[in-house]
């Protein structure tokens, strides 16, 4: 298959009509020479595929695979012409184009051989901005500190998620802190309502109820004792009959050695060392991701500039698809239109946020010469082997595989360190 070279500079033309925030709409025409060596490439393209009685496959003449397959060629010719002309446009424009331009405005009709052809694009560039208010950022720690009080209330909650519940001996009634068992029927007007009634449901008497007045209808009552209550519902009042079929009470364990035990410690204080170490490993962790979001919301509150909206759009859409496919587990549902641009519109603003934040961070990197080396590279690497001997080769295949996105990351590190450095921490 023949290919030309790109197209040269003075084979095309480029005038810029309008520039609105990131988005630059740019003129552009073919000249002659390059729409006729379009042409013959597409020519040339349509002859490897095409096949005529009498001839072998992509052995067809050129002369007769002009005349017959005219529109094919016309499509191909079309697609090459746009595809050059782009490129040289984007090249003369100087433009640091963030997406694929976009043609806007074409007569197609007009594209013929030994002809200039004209056509309009959009182009996304980068927005262009001078990063400010980064340094002296104002920001309040949270407390790293695990207080006595903090660990014994974390325990608690363990010891309240262990709990178990156990059946009440005869003769007992229930109470605020019961758990009861019952079965209920409903009816409306003498007529039994099958959406109203339950066999075996479990009722927390701490807890709201789906049923308004169950919980005040039981309380005192025996097992197998029965009462009855109404209740409003949107349809009208329901009359209730329900029946105590159990009583049971939460037990919940004791902090002790035994308990400490079965959760894979030695005795209560190790328990109690594990959670507090834990506690403050996530404390410091917290603190760590306040420092940055506040950061991240000072530089944001500062540099406000537009962004490139075909990006956004498009990064949008990625955001709706990994969302349906987490919420849906990998299958493909049945969304209207509507409910995707519901999606969008949640989840643009965080897309936006994003966006901002990396320029803003790309710019700090640029204004303090803050530049990843092959050395922190290494570093990394090295980090990495070290903390999982085992998958070295998995490893080091992967840094080398993304190592753009290794050095992006270690950048992002580095600027965030600068910032925290430079920031007026309470």
């Amino acid at each position: 298959m023949s290919s030309f070279a790109v197209a040269q500079d003075n084979e095309v033309n480029t005038k810029e009509i309008s520039k609105k925030g990131c988005t630059v709409n740019l003129e552009v025409t073919a000249q002659a020479s390059l729409v006729n060596k379009c042409f013959h490439n597409a020519l040339l393209q349509v002859q490897a595929k095409a096949q005529m009685q009498g001839f072998r496959a992509g052995k067809v003449p050129l002369d007769i695979v002009k005349k017959n397959f005219t529109a094919h060629i016309m499509e191909r010719a079309a697609d090459l012409v746009i595809r050059n002309a782009s490129a040289k446009a984007l090249e003369q424009s100087a433009l640091k184009a963030v997406m694929a331009p976009a043609v806007t405005k074409a007569d197609f009709t007009s594209l013929a051989e030994n002809k200039p052809f004209s056509f309009e694009m959009s182009v996304d560039v980068a927005p262009e901005f001078k990063v400010k208010g980064y340094k002296g950022i104002e920001i309040t720690k949270k407390s790293e500190t695990v207080s006595e009080e903090d660990v014994n209330k974390h325990l608690d909650e363990v010891l309240e998620h262990n709990s178990s519940l156990e059946t009440e001996g005869e003769g007992a009634a229930v109470s605020d802190s019961s758990y009861v068992v019952v079965k209920y029927s409903g009816s409306k007007d003498g007529k039994a309502e099958a959406k109203y009634s339950s066999d075996g449901e479990l009722v927390d008497m701490s807890a709201p109820q789906t049923v308004a007045g169950l919980a005040d209808a039981i309380k005192g009552a025996k097992k197998g004792e029965s009462r009855t209550f109404d209740a409003k519902v949107d349809d009208g009042t329901i009359n209730f009959t329900v029946q105590v079929e159990e009583i049971k009470k939460k037990i919940k364990p004791e902090l002790n050695d035994a308990f400490a035990k079965d959760m894979g410690f030695d005795n209560v204080e190790k328990l109690k060392e594990t959670v507090k170490t834990s506690m403050e490993r996530e404390a410091k962790s917290a603190s760590e991701r306040d420092v940055v979001k506040q950061i991240e919301d000072a530089l944001v509150k500062e540099n406000d500039f537009d962004l490139p909206s075909g990006l956004v759009e498009y990064y949008t859409q990625i955001s709706v698809g990994n969302f349906i496919n987490r919420m849906f587990g990998g299958k493909t549902p049945d969304l209207t239109e509507d409910n995707r641009k519901a999606f969008a519109e949640r989840m643009r603003p965080g897309v936006e946020r994003d966006l901002r934040i990396g320029y803003i961070v790309h710019a700090i990197a640029e204004a303090e010469k803050l530049e990843a080396t092959e050395e922190d590279w290494k570093a990394e690497l090295d980090k990495a082997l070290a903390s999982q001997p085992k998958e070295e080769s998995g490893i080091k295949k992967f840094f080398n595989d993304r190592k753009d996105e290794v050095m992006a990351t270690i950048n992002e590190r580095k600027v965030f360190d600068f910032l925290k450095s430079n920031a007026k921490i309470k």
